[in-house]
């Protein structure tokens, strides 16, 4: 696997460094466009039967689907699609923890991203539009055979980690059987930083943070990072704009069951009966925004 974690070369190659400030903290200044520094992240794989790597912005864009098939028709993908709503709420979370997000509310940041219509064909670093991942998910099938296509739902993670990934082994065609340690977990979310002294710190150098990333070892940025959210205090869930949000994303919840073939009209329950159902797949929540 990339060293790299997300390097979403097949996302911006090509592409210049977004104008969009928030775009540019929170996506593009991360990403490898140069496709001989990309190359570079696997030159170690040796005679590795299976070669791969994570990028969440692959299901960002209309025109990934065809820059991968350009570049290895054969390949084989994987995709993890989540509520939507849940989405957005942990995207807002995720950057309100780490001071990328102004807003002092879900409900103001999705007001503020609701000025200017939604870029659908790249909805990377956004909120709303990045909630939609039916039409997306249609441009890969139209480049890829049905078999070389594994799509999963974030429930699938959370209720059975262990299960999913010797199914995903076997899929890639490497040992289903090695035991992978899912006890970890490595991006606390869903909250906020407790220690109000640690939080301030941690808010207000997010700019720093970001100019700094490229020069600062990995291993490093993971221990601050750790170090940072080693407690995290849950935010209360806004009941108003849930509401409003599962609406919101009705009809693309049941563009998405169709273009998967499952059935995920529970997405779209709203109320008491939405957060039983939530509540059966939130044990291991890990997610990091995306």
């Amino acid at each position: 696997m990339s060293p790299h974690k997300a390097p979403s070369y097949f996302y911006c190659a090509g592409a210049g460094v977004s104008t969009d400030r928030q775009r540019r903290l929170t996506t593009r200044a991360y990403f490898t466009p140069d496709r001989a520094d990309y190359l570079k992240l696997f030159a170690s794989s040796g005679s590795a039967s299976a070669v791969g790597e994570v990028s969440p912005a692959y299901l960002a864009s209309t025109g990934v689907a065809a820059r991968i098939a350009s570049h290895n028709p054969d390949m084989r993908l994987i995709a993890v699609v989540r509520n939507p709503v849940d989405r957005v709420r942990a995207r807002y979370l995720a950057r309100r923890r780490d001071g990328l997000e102004p807003a002092s509310d879900l409900a103001a940041a999705v007001a503020s991203e609701l000025t200017s219509p939604l870029d659908l064909d790249d909805t990377a670093g956004t909120y709303l539009a990045a909630g939609f991942t039916s039409h997306i998910l249609a441009t890969y099938q139209q480049h890829f055979a049905p078999e070389q296509l594994s799509v999963h739902v974030f429930e699938d993670l959370s209720a059975d980690p262990a299960g999913l990934m010797a199914g995903l082994f076997a899929f890639l065609g490497v040992d289903p059987s090695v035991s992978i340690d899912t006890t970890r977990v490595h991006n606390r979310s869903g909250g906020e930083i407790a220690n109000p002294l640690v939080r301030a710190l941690w808010v207000r150098s997010a700019t720093v943070r970001t100019a700094v990333r490229p020069w600062v070892p990995a291993v490093v940025r993971d221990a601050g990072f750790s170090l940072a959210t080693r407690r995290v205090q849950p935010v209360p869930d806004d009941t108003a704009i849930r509401d409003e949000l599962t609406d919101y994303y009705r009809d693309e919840v049941a563009a998405l069951s169709l273009v998967i073939g499952r059935d995920l009209s529970h997405w779209s329950q709203s109320g008491r009966d939405g957060d039983r159902d939530r509540d059966r797949g939130r044990g291991r929540d890990r997610d990091v925004g995306e």
